[in-house]
């Protein structure tokens, strides 16, 4: 009788460390933000390695065809701030980290949004925002450029949390697989 309790004793010793440990690995943070920006810039520059492009294209942390918006910076050391803002309709208070990936032609739809809410309450305004650049995208390349406008079509906006990301791109799936695997820690 002793050998069954000890038995059965182990047995739930056992079930409950399982169940701990299971249940740590589904609810693991998310990569930091600048891991995922890290990560999209990557998987940018792949693709543009994939679309034929020979020479580097991520050099120093920096692509070459795009220019990085820190949306959290001053207006002062980088006037695109304000131009960011005002487009999107976005609020400053409302972001912890915030940047924005484009491409330098105009004669280009890609831009890459990624924000971090201060609080969760902040999401759905913040994706209001990306909605209001959404509209203004499509407004844009509908009678710009057609091969654009298709980019736009296929725009990706996604919540995870306090994160946000919004994507026009020509492989707007690869971005999102990025994201997506952010939160797979």
């Amino acid at each position: 009788m002793k050998m069954i309790v000890t038995a059965l004793t182990m047995a739930m010793v056992l079930l409950v460390l399982t169940g701990c440990t299971s249940g740590n690995t589904v609810g693991k943070e998310a990569a930091s933000f600048d891991e995922m920006t890290t990560a999209i810039k990557e998987q940018i520059a792949v693709d543009l390695k994939d679309d034929g492009v020979k020479e580097e294209v991520l050099v120093d942390g920096k692509l070459t065809y795009y220019m990085e918006t820190d949306l959290t910076g001053t207006e002062e050391s980088d006037p695109a701030i304000a131009i960011w803002i005002e487009k999107t309709g976005l609020n400053k208070e409302e972001i912890v980290n915030g940047k924005v990936i484009a491409a330098m032609m105009n004669v280009n739809a890609d831009e890459i949004i990624l924000l971090e809410a201060k609080d969760e309450k902040d999401v759905a305004s913040l994706k209001e925002s990306l909605e209001k650049e959404l509209e203004g995208q499509i407004q844009t390349w509908k009678q710009y450029l057609p091969d654009q406008y298709e980019k736009v079509e296929k725009n990706i906006i996604k919540t995870n949390g306090k994160y946000l990301l919004y994507v026009t791109y020509s492989k707007p799936e690869n971005i999102e697989k990025v994201f997506d695997n952010s939160f797979k820690k």
